[in-house]
């Protein structure tokens, strides 16, 4: 299924068509081919300065980072994703962050902080006249309130959110009315209001397509074992809850999973099967053990927000997947680098790595597993490189170093890419040698003294590695020769 994917993904002609495939992952709830697919996406558009889709991919990023939990990645992400909206964002970009930003904030749960966010969306999507985006933050500030039992918070949003449909059929999607009348179920569950449910399960399954919606079905799966349990019908809550935890446990999403559980307990202790409700309470032991230790990290990361603001800043200049420097902090340091160097009047050489073959790796073995290729390359070079370097990653499995006043250059950097290539990419399950090329460049090689200059001038030394046969360095200034 993988390879499938990653081949789809790979034979699509523009970059807005692999954009909407990405998206289509979120459906799915394939987070992981979803989150490979928007890093490509995002070196692409800054390739061709399209940054407005680099912060739309920088969002989505973000979001399925923290469908996964994986709080600490997340984190590294966002002071891009604010500089990018505050340097080149319109409004509506700012109502999409704070849109992201307040997801973020749930899913950590940090409930005042999403709440704060999602009001300000509100704001921005009104002045705006945008009422698709007023209608989901609206949507989306209500889940909060049902996550923190705020049903009268709750239950005024969805008189609003009934006005708008009234007022402005276009705007429903199927989404926004699936989760219109699931969050209004859930309250009417919370006030034991049973006799106001039929109605509402009936018009559910009326919405348009929404039979194409897993999750939306998984949730509707999910208050309806709940409204079954209320009524004391607990064969077919055991039914309807079963259905729903099929598909919630591979992705583990939460609170449906600890909900569903819960309710799955319930269910056998009263139609007496204890062995699965001792089956299911294990389940949600290990569960409640696993969230105990999420929240503490959640509770780190918001202490590190409070209290480190500065080092946030500068993680405006770290790549996301590997850690280290990313492009714009090359161009920031490696400007100031090459000036300082032309005022001295001494040399920079430029570096330029990257992996043979590495299309080969994706197309065989997945993005998946070509996002792990490129942070152990990041790790095997920095390693390599001596201390006193600007080295940052450029863009795909491509890496750059810049390093001033150099003796003996070339056997300075032959040796280099001696430590470097023929490293041994490993996983759980894979182990594979691979090897990489090398383009090397000074400034004095460069009419005009510019970084982009100098950075051209090795791409164009890589160029002859590759076109050489690859495995080798070649350096700009000598392009007769190559070094194994």
């Amino acid at each position: 299924m993988q390879q499938t994917e990653t081949i789809e993904f790979d034979s699509l002609q523009t970059l807005d068509e692999k954009f909407e495939y990405a998206k289509s992952m979120h459906l799915i709830a394939n987070f992981e081919e979803g989150l490979s697919y928007f890093r490509i996406l995002k070196t692409e558009y800054e390739q061709v300065k399209q940054y407005d889709k680099v912060i739309d991919c920088l969002g989505w990023i973000c979001q399925n980072l923290a469908n996964m939990g994986r709080v600490e990645e997340l984190y590294k992400y966002l002071p891009e994703y604010k500089a990018y909206c505050n340097e080149y964002g319109t409004e509506v970009n700012r109502l999409k962050l704070n849109t992201y930003l307040a997801f973020i904030s749930a899913s950590i749960g940090a409930e005042e902080s999403a709440i704060e966010y999602y009001n300000e969306a509100i704001f921005l999507a009104k002045k705006l006249n945008d009422t698709k985006r007023y209608l989901l933050s609206l949507i989306n500030l209500q889940a909060v309130y049902l996550i923190m039992k705020n049903f009268d918070h709750a239950n005024e949003i969805a008189y609003e959110v009934k006005r708008i449909f009234d007022r402005d059929p276009r705007v429903k999607t199927t989404m926004s009315e699936a989760a219109y009348y699931l969050n209004l179920i859930t309250i009417k569950l919370e006030w034991n209001k049973l006799d106001e449910i039929e109605e509402l399960l009936h018009s559910f399954e009326k919405i348009n397509e929404i039979e194409k919606h897993s999750r939306e079905v998984m949730y509707y799966r999910c208050v309806k074992g709940r409204y079954f349990n209320s009524l004391g019908h607990y064969e077919k809550a055991i039914e309807e809850l079963e259905k729903a935890y099929d598909y919630v446990k591979k992705t583990e999403e939460e609170p449906f999973l600890t909900i569903i559980l819960e309710n799955l307990i319930k269910s056998n202790e009263n139609v007496g099967d204890y062995k699965y409700a001792l089956q299911y309470a294990n389940l949600l032991n290990e569960k409640l053990s696993n969230q105990q230790k999420k929240q503490l990290r959640s509770e780190t990361i918001k202490v590190i927000k409070e209290i480190d603001l500065d080092s946030m800043k500068q993680l405006v200049y770290v790549d996301g997947l590997t850690s280290i420097p990313n492009r714009r902090y090359l161009e920031k340091h490696g400007s100031k680098l090459v000036d300082d160097a032309n005022r001295k009047g001494s040399n920079v050489y430029c570096g330029i790595i990257d992996i043979d073959h590495f299309k080969n790796i994706n197309d065989r073995f997945g993005h998946i597993i070509g996002d792990l290729a490129i942070q152990q390359l990041a790790h095997v070079v920095k390693k390599a490189l001596p201390e006193k370097v600007v080295f940052a990653r450029y863009a795909g499995d491509e890496f750059v170093f810049l390093i001033e006043q150099v003796e003996e250059a070339e056997a300075f950097f032959q040796g280099l890419f001696n430590q470097m290539t023929n490293f041994e990419f490993r996983t759980e399950e894979l182990e594979v040698n691979l090897t990489l090329s090398m383009g090397v460049a000074s400034l004095y090689d460069c009419r005009d003294k510019e970084l982009k200059v100098l950075l051209d001038l090795a791409d164009q030394a890589l160029y002859q590695s590759k076109n050489t046969g690859r495995n080798l360095i070649s350096f700009y200034n000598n392009q007769e020769s190559a070094f194994i």
